[in-house]
């Protein structure tokens, strides 16, 4: 006699629904465990850090909780849900899915000649009370936003050049979807996917802002005990911003923004938008940020 239990044929698989936080923690845990949820960086070179397992084990909590909010399962939305600058996102090929799952019919079709500036993607979602929206996004769009990006090389990490692996070089048909997806997505189904945004939409404002963690991120720290007595109140003090934590990275990058600038308009946004940053360099760091950006 054998104590194996016998396997059953028949029936259908379900996916597993956690029932509380601390079941999506689990499922969380088991993710990471398997490799499907990687810990994340932040910074350059040598002051790259690691987050720690407790924040991986977080944001996945988070993905699969907002995953059962829109209809996406957790193992789904572990894979296809991400996290950027603490907003959640969807893959380009999961919003299709959680449309269609509310019954929205989407039609994708393309006008123009391919590669130029009136290379088209158009959609047109229709929901499920019959009303039609319609979204588009073409090369001309990417140009204007400062998207379009065809160049084979561009400059690295410590104006190094390497080839160019950015997404609008190697994948701009799918890209140009994804803009469009996102555009009607936000027009004609804003209520099933719940405010959540296309990732490469939102990576894409990511990368345009330069919005980048240059700056130390300041400890845990223990709650202090209750004094028995009120404290003093100090003096106000003028508050100092902390050092910049990359200064070498940092000039390599606003090289490689500034190599990317195409009109006058473009750099002064540049400029602008790096002000703040470059005052609180050291002294001779500051005067190589200017010299790059007054570069010809």
């Amino acid at each position: 006699m054998s104590n194996v239990t016998a396997m059953r044929a028949g029936g259908g698989l379900s996916p597993i629904y956690p029932q509380s936080v601390e079941d999506a923690y689990r499922l969380s845990k088991m993710a990471f465990q398997a490799g499907m949820l990687l810990p994340t960086k932040t910074g350059y070179g040598d002051n790259a850090v690691t987050e720690e397992p407790e924040a991986t084990l977080a944001r996945g909590t988070m993905l699969i909780l907002q995953g059962m909010e829109i209809g996406v399962p957790p193992m789904q939305a572990v894979q296809l849900l991400a996290m950027i600058k603490g907003r959640i996102t969807a893959h380009s090929e999961a919003v299709p899915g959680i449309l269609l799952a509310h019954g929205c019919k989407i039609k994708t079709w393309w006008t123009g000649t391919e590669m130029a500036d009136d290379w088209t993607c158009h959609k047109e979602l229709t929901r499920p009370n019959g009303d039609v929206y319609a979204g588009s996004y073409s090369v001309a769009d990417a140009k204007r936003a400062g998207l379009w990006d065809q160049s084979p090389t561009k400059q690295g990490f410590g104006g190094k050049t390497k080839p160019n692996d950015s997404a609008w070089f190697r994948n701009p048909k799918r890209m140009l979807n994804a803009r469009a997806l996102g555009n009607v997505g936000k027009d004609g189904g804003s209520d099933f996917l719940k405010g959540i945004a296309v990732r490469e939409e939102i990576e894409d404002l990511a990368r345009l802002e330069n919005i980048r963690d240059v700056t130390p991120k300041p400890a845990m720290l223990d709650l202090p005990d209750i004094p028995d007595e009120p404290p003093q109140i100090a003096p106000e003090i003028e508050s100092q911003d902390p050092p910049i934590a990359d200064v070498e990275g940092f000039l390599a990058k606003l090289k490689e923004d500034r190599d990317l600038c195409e009109s006058e308009a473009e750099l002064a946004e540049l400029i602008d938008g790096n002000s703040e940053i470059i005052d609180r360099l050291p002294a001779k760091a500051k005067a190589k940020a200017k010299a790059i950006l007054e570069a010809d």
